[in-house]
C-alpha cells in the first residue's frame, strides 16, 4: 500500500472511531427512554460491549506525538455530533443538486 492510500485508510479509520465513540454516547442517551425495550436493550448492550472491545486497541496506530491532538479532535467531533440537533445534521448534510 502506498503512502497516500495508507493515509486515506487512516483517515477513514479515524472517522470510524468518531462514529463508534458517538454511538457509545448515544446508547447512553437512549437508556431509560420508551425506545429502550427489552429486545433493543439486548442489542445495545451486545453492541456496546463489542464496540468497547474494538476501541480498546484501536488508537494504537496513531503516532505517539500526535495521539493527544488526535484524541482531542475525535472528542470534539463526537461532541459536535452529540450536541447537534437532528434538524441541523440534515441541514449540514443536505446538498441540493445543481
Amino acid at each position: 500500500m502506498d503512502d497516500k492510500k495508507l493515509v486515506e485508510a487512516q483517515y477513514s479509520f479515524i472517522k470510524l472511531l468518531v462514529c463508534l465513540q458517538a454511538s457509545l454516547k448515544l446508547f447512553d442517551e437512549v437508556e431509560g427512554t420508551k425506545f429502550y425495550r427489552q429486545d433493543l436493550k439486548r442489542v445495545i448492550n451486545n453492541t456496546r460491549n463489542k464496540v468497547i472491545a474494538a476501541l480498546n486497541g484501536a488508537y494504537d496506530f496513531i503516532d505517539t506525538a500526535e495521539k493527544e491532538e488526535t484524541l482531542q479532535a475525535i472528542d470534539r467531533a463526537v461532541n459536535q455530533i452529540i450536541e447537534s440537533s437532528v434538524h441541523q445534521l440534515f441541514v449540514d448534510g443536505y446538498k441540493p443538486l445543481a
